[in-house]
């Protein structure tokens, strides 16, 4: 059996004015990009020390490296909007896998 690495399909949205047709402008979240990636549930543990210094995660995304994910954007993944919960880090430092931890959007 091959196991897919990035099993999960990302969508990365960012906020964009748009018109609101009389004259003025809202803003809106509008796709930028669409990803591979593995979206985890972190540990119980991992949980518990995140809500300690008051940083609380919902899950970690895995993803092929990449510098362009900004504090500004949201992933939208099974229908659930995520905010970065944290700077993106690569994993190891060999430029191939990237992880950030994501928190879960309820506006």
């Amino acid at each position: 059996m091959h196991y897919d690495e990035f099993p999960h399909e990302v969508e990365i949205v960012q906020k964009h004015k748009v018109s609101d047709g009389a004259g003025g402008f809202k803003t809106e979240w509008s796709p930028v990009d669409t990803i591979e990636a593995f979206v985890d549930t972190p540990t119980s543990k991992e949980r518990l020390l995140a809500h300690q210094v008051q940083n609380p995660l919902d899950r970690f995304m895995y993803y092929p490296y990449r510098t362009d994910l900004k504090s500004d954007m949201r992933l939208r993944f099974e229908g659930e909007i995520y905010a970065l919960a944290g700077r993106p880090e690569d994993q190891g430092g060999q430029h191939e896998i990237m992880r950030v931890a994501l928190k879960l959007v309820t506006e």
